[in-house]
């Protein structure tokens, strides 16, 4: 029954991932379809510099609008007529582009132009000079529609193809997974395929190069845009062009990450892991070595870390979000001639003790919590790093007596390295002989990382407010953009200049709140308090930032400490702060 059960889910896997590429599809081909009409627009543009100037009569000319659900878009028509070689001509193209749109007021502008031309003046057109019969009225590159498109070549093409190369990718690791577990039902540690063979792969491996993918095909979209609208004289004749340089702003993001995985491979080539027992189990010992196909750099030495993150899924109404927080951590210092050399290539060799109390990977205890262990290869001085996922199962091995005797507990680690976890987070503690705090500083721009994710997002924001304001859209969009950029940037300053300091003694706590030149005092005797607490005040990505709060007898709440990335911490604090309040 069970390994039906097994075959069951794994059908209902790879057609999930079936059905994932399916959907993905549609995305795949309009993107495509959008791609060719896009790049069609640089070679129409291209072709037509050569084309011919003569002079033509404007017959007729109408804007055409169209209304839909929320827009309305706009089309000029015209026809003209026009002699080359001595033959007449007759055609009704005006531009390159063929459907009606609302992006700039290039429609509006060539209207009014041509109806000035209706009296029988002559006006210009372009003639293509092999083929006489194909002429426009203006060959000139609209940036603007340009730049349109290029947000949808950017985006279809790249979650088309990751939903349909994913889908499919995925559907194939999901029935290699299958037989896995059908092989070995009581060795959970080898259901994963990453797993299966005698070495251990980098981890997200494959989605690295899918970036660098992206990252190539972003460079084709964006530097044609920003090249034909410098060949065009766009930058030099309209100022508003220069907000394509947006563009190359936000390339230069995923160009950073491919160009860091870059460097990485050429520094130490492809990584593995050996272990040299699988799996690890909690209170015994994980042991192995980091294969490289290159020495490590020469200069000062790499560490080893070994690290276990607890996952926590949540559900609301609008899906899921998952958060990561580090529970444990392990470093190993990796000396220069400690790294040895044989027929795999280099070997960095590693031994680390697992607490007893360890969680297991995975672990789903049903409430969305799950554990994961990761063995990262730091380089010295710098940010390249190699990750691995490490397995730590129950094995029914019993824990080793000297791994007991000399590693900590999760919890006792937390309490020996709280010091170090609040530095961490730009929290200046200073605890009394009794381990109870003394001072709690939290200095100004302690969450730089926040900071600057909300300064580069209201750019962007704040640049949309500008740009309805401009175009006098309505009322009621111009108050919220405006307004929520505004408070986005009151929020960047105040915590840019906010510090707040606490002090503990005999038998009150001083929580001093300073903005600026202005500060505020707030003096609580031990008697007015009725505990501590910690709660989640903000995620970032799938992080969430933490605070300790106390409560007096009157409902109030004050903040002592904040910015704390893992709950084990905070608890840990909130700990020490009851023992200082219960201390007579």
């Amino acid at each position: 029954m069970g390994m039906m059960r097994k075959r069951k889910d794994a059908s209902k896997n790879q057609m999930a991932g079936g059905c994932l590429a399916l959907f993905g599809l549609p995305f795949l081909l309009a993107g495509l379809a959008l791609s060719v009409f896009y790049f069609s627009g640089y070679v129409k543009w291209w072709q037509a510099r050569s084309w011919v100037e003569v002079p033509c009569v404007i017959d007729s000319t109408e804007l055409k609008e169209s209304r839909g659900d929320d827009s309305t878009t706009y089309r000029v028509q015209a026809a003209y007529h026009y002699e080359f070689q001595g033959r007449p001509y007759h055609s009704e193209q005006v531009t390159f582009g063929k459907g009606s749109d609302n992006v700039g007021d290039f429609q509006h502008t060539a209207h009014r132009e041509l109806s000035h031309y209706q009296d029988g003046r002559r006006f210009r057109c372009f003639v293509d000079p092999n083929h006489p019969e194909n002429a426009v009225l203006y060959r000139g590159l609209r940036w603007e529609m340009q730049a349109f498109m290029a947000i949808f070549a950017l985006t279809f093409p790249a979650v088309g193809a990751g939903l349909v190369v994913g889908g499919i990718m995925g559907g194939r690791v999901m029935k290699r997974e299958a037989v896995l577990k059908e092989s070995h039902p009581q060795e959970a540690w080898k259901w994963k395929e990453a797993w299966a063979g005698a070495t251990i792969p980098e981890r997200s491996g494959g989605l690295g190069r899918a970036f660098d993918l992206y990252t190539l095909w972003a460079a084709l979209v964006i530097f044609p845009l920003l090249w034909a609208a410098g060949a065009s004289g766009a930058f030099a004749t309209d100022s508003k062009a220069m907000l394509l340089g947006i563009f190359f702003v936000l390339w230069c993001i995923p160009a950073g990450f491919t160009l860091r995985r870059l460097r990485k491979w050429r520094v130490l080539g492809r990584t593995r892991v050996e272990l040299a027992e699988m799996p690890g189990w909690p209170g015994g010992r994980l042991a192995g070595s980091v294969l490289l196909e290159k020495p490590l750099p020469v200069f000062g030495d790499s560490e080893l870390i070994l690290t276990c993150d607890k996952l926590t899924t949540r559900s609301s109404g609008d899906g899921t979000s998952t958060t990561r927080e580090q529970i444990w951590q392990e470093t190993q210092c990796v000396p220069r001639d400690g790294v040895t050399r044989d027929l795999a290539g280099y070997r960095v060799p590693f031994e680390m003790s697992l607490p007893a109390d360890a969680p297991v990977t995975g672990g789903d205890d049903g409430i969305g919590v799950k554990h994961e262990w990761t063995l990262r290869l730091q380089l010295p001085s710098s940010k390249m790093s190699a990750v691995f996922e490490v397995p730590v199962f129950n094995t029914g091995k019993q824990p080793l007596v000297e791994v007991a005797q000399s590693t900590p507990t999760l919890r006792d680690s937390v309490a020996i390295d709280l010091p170090e976890r609040l530095a961490a987070r730009k929290l200046r503690v200073e605890f009394a002989p009794d381990g109870t705090p003394s001072t709690i500083t939290c200095p100004p721009a302690r969450n730089l990382s926040m900071i600057g994710f909300l300064f580069v997002f209201n750019l962007l924001w704040t640049g949309a407010a500008v740009l309805l304001v401009v175009k006098e859209a309505p009322l009621l969009f111009r108050i919220v953009w405006i307004g929520s950029a505004t408070a986005i940037w009151c929020s960047i300053i105040y915590q840019l200049i906010h510090r707040r300091q606490v002090s503990f003694d005999a038998s009150e706590v001083v929580i001093a709140n300073r903005l600026g030149p202005w500060t505020r005092t707030a003096r609580m005797g031990k008697s007015e308090i009725t505990g501590f607490n910690q709660g989640v005040t903000s995620s970032s990505g799938n992080t969430q930032f933490h605070r300790v709060r106390l409560e007096d007898v009157y409902g109030r709440k004050m903040t002592v400490a904040d910015n704390i990335t893992e709950s084990a911490t905070a608890e840990e604090l909130v700990r020490r702060l009851e023992a200082w309040w219960k201390r007579a």
